[in-house]
C-alpha cells in the first residue's frame, strides 16, 4: 500500500507541475471580465467532473466575496436534478447542458466546461451552443483535451491519462481561482474605498 501511495502522490506532484500557469491566469483573467462586466458564468461536467463544477459554483459565488460585495453570477447547469433528468429521459442526455443553454445564456456570457477526456457530447454539444451564442467558453480538460480543446477559446489541459489525477489537479485549480479572486476582490474593493 505504501508504495501505491508514493506512487500516486508523485504522479499528482509531477502532474501540477506541469499546470500551465499563463493560461490560469488567462482564465482567472476572463473570470473577472465576466464578473466586472456582470456576466452570468455557467459550469458543467458530468460525473466526478460535475462535481468540480457544483464544486467551482460554490466557491466562486460564495467563497470569493467580502462583506458589502457584487457576488458572482454563477451557476452550475448539473445541479438541478429534475431538469436534467427530464432532459435526458425526453430528448437523450447529451442534449442536458445545451437544452438550458437556451433559456439561459447571452452574448458575453462564460461558459467553464470541465471534462476529463474532453469527449464527452454533452459538454462538446454546451460548448458548441455557447459559441454560437456569443459567450465565451473555457475548458478545463485532461488527458490530450479532446474534441473540447478545439472548441475552447481557452483550454486548460492537465495532460496524464489518469482520471483520478486529472480530477484531483481539476480540484487544485478550482481552488487556485477561489484564492487569486479573494485576493484580487478585496484589491477592487480597498481601491474603491
Amino acid at each position: 500500500m505504501q508504495s501505491q501511495v508514493a506512487g500516486y502522490l508523485e504522479q499528482l506532484r509531477a502532474t501540477i507541475d506541469t499546470l500551465p500557469r499563463d493560461r490560469l491566469a488567462e482564465m482567472g483573467e476572463m473570470l473577472f471580465r465576466a464578473y466586472r462586466n456582470e456576466k452570468q458564468v455557467f459550469t458543467v461536467g458530468n460525473g466526478g467532473s460535475a462535481s468540480t463544477a457544483s464544486h467551482m459554483a460554490a466557491d466562486l459565488g460564495k467563497n470569493t466575496i467580502g462583506p458589502n460585495m457584487r457576488r458572482f453570477r454563477i451557476l452550475s447547469l448539473n445541479d438541478n436534478a429534475a431538469i436534467v433528468t427530464a432532459l435526458a429521459n425526453d430528448i437523450g442526455y447529451e442534449h442536458i447542458f445545451s437544452e438550458q443553454l437556451v433559456n439561459l445564456i447571452q452574448p458575453g456570457d462564460l461558459l467553464v466546461a470541465i471534462s476529463g477526456s474532453g469527449n464527452s457530447p454533452n459538454v462538446v454539444r454546451a460548448m458548441t451552443y455557447a459559441r454560437e451564442q456569443c459567450a465565451e467558453v473555457v475548458a478545463v480538460l485532461g488527458f490530450d483535451g479532446g474534441l473540447a480543446a478545439g472548441l475552447a477559446d481557452l483550454a486548460v489541459i492537465v495532460p496524464i491519462d489518469h482520471y483520478g489525477i486529472v480530477e484531483d489537479v481539476h480540484l487544485i485549480i478550482n481552488h487556485i481561482l477561489v484564492d487569486y479572486f479573494k485576493a484580487r476582490l478585496a484589491e477592487e474593493q480597498s481601491c474603491l474605498a
